[in-house]
């Protein structure tokens, strides 16, 4: 028997969370005003984590505000506390919340044939979010200079002055504004340039100012969104990278027909899929970096099976295609844009399309 890890996750509830987590070695959580659980950071501490690790009920998803800044989920938080394998961790959270539920989905030729899975996607009401938001003031500790490494991989100046792309004397870092859609300032990244930061893993942060870090909340918006949005909405397609740089380049490549979004990372959120299908967008292009060696690897394989259950979250509304490369165009952990808009243009020429097996209609 096969478990059903989307059957699992999505039914545990807050209490199954706390349980897997105290199990875990977590310390007791608190409470952020809506009531979410803050856990201690185990996702990257042996011991003595901070409460910074909120879970998200609504996502399914946690999001750690320390050093990790990545979105997970229970299973990824297992993997890394008991530095299993993703089988095992999924057994481990069906053993300790009792849910056992078996998988019927059957995927045959890029179509999914269980359509008590493809339902859920029916309108569910958006979470009532509200961003953190940051003083404009900040922005002007860092020099509106473009640094010489972005303009060798081809961003131009002009746009990095559009996306108010910077450089911060002190840390040595590229800095990089984030804004909601609404163009409110709800966070800084910085892009270390110290060797030792990169090789700390550090290399793309939050900025943290005179004891202020400048987090996002990244699975509550997308980079690029408040430039982009008027092309998405009047091309009526989307383009989801996971980083910024991705969105620059496409804003020197397409101009004021720019259609591209980032995530801030690999994940997709079900609140960052409402947010695009809300612009009305009629096809949508998952362009994801190049995380396998061979097209025909295990390693694509799993690669390729992420992007599909991301594929999924819109087929019932749109039409939906991934950028998979199996003709070597892109180096390893490459973006689909990092090799210049001709091989951008032939990677959407030759994508892969994702249907379900039937022909239906499901409101948005």
């Amino acid at each position: 028997m096969w478990l059903d890890k989307d059957k699992i996750k999505n039914s545990l509830t807050k209490e199954d969370i706390h349980k897997i987590m105290m199990d875990l070695g977590s310390e007791f959580p608190r409470r952020d005003k809506e009531g979410n659980p803050i856990f201690t950071t185990i996702c990257h501490n042996n011991h003595g984590g901070s409460h910074k690790l909120y879970y998200y009920d609504e996502s399914k998803q946690f999001h750690c505000y320390s050093e990790c800044q990545e979105n997970m989920d229970i299973f990824q938080i297992v993997e890394r506390v008991k530095k299993c394998s993703f089988p095992s961790a999924v057994k481990y959270v069906a053993d300790l919340s009792g849910k056992h539920y078996s998988s019927t989905t059957v995927v045959s030729n890029n179509k999914i044939d269980d359509w008590e899975w493809i339902n859920k996607f029916n309108k569910k009401s958006q979470p009532n979010v509200q961003l953190n938001t940051y003083n404009e003031c900040v922005l002007d500790m860092f020099l509106p200079l473009s640094h010489e490494e972005w303009l060798d991989e081809g961003i131009t100046d002009e746009t990095m002055r559009k996306f108010e792309i910077g450089f911060h004397v002190t840390q040595n870092k590229i800095t990089i504004p984030q804004r909601s859609k609404e163009n409110k300032l709800i966070g800084v990244r910085g892009r270390a340039l110290n060797d030792e930061d990169i090789a700390a893993g550090k290399k793309y942060m939050p900025l943290t100012i005179e004891g202020l870090t400048y987090s996002t909340m990244s699975f509550y918006s997308l980079y690029g969104l408040n430039h982009t949005q008027k092309a998405i909405k009047r091309i009526k397609k989307v383009m989801i990278f996971e980083d910024e740089k991705s969105v620059l380049k496409c804003e020197d490549y397409f101009g004021e027909d720019n259609f591209a979004v980032a995530t801030f990372g690999s994940n997709l959120s079900d609140y960052q899929v409402r947010m695009l299908l809300e612009l009305g967008i009629e096809e949508v292009f998952i362009a994801r970096d190049k995380e396998y060696q061979e097209a025909n690897s295990e390693e694509a394989y799993r690669y390729s099976t992420r992007l599909l259950k991301q594929a999924m979250k819109f087929v019932p509304y749109v039409r939906t295609y991934i950028l998979f490369d199996e003709w070597d165009l892109l180096h390893y952990k490459d973006s689909p844009a990092d090799q210049g808009r001709d091989v951008l243009i032939e990677l959407m020429k030759k994508k892969f399309e994702i249907c379900t097996s039937e022909s239906e209609e499901y409101e948005v």
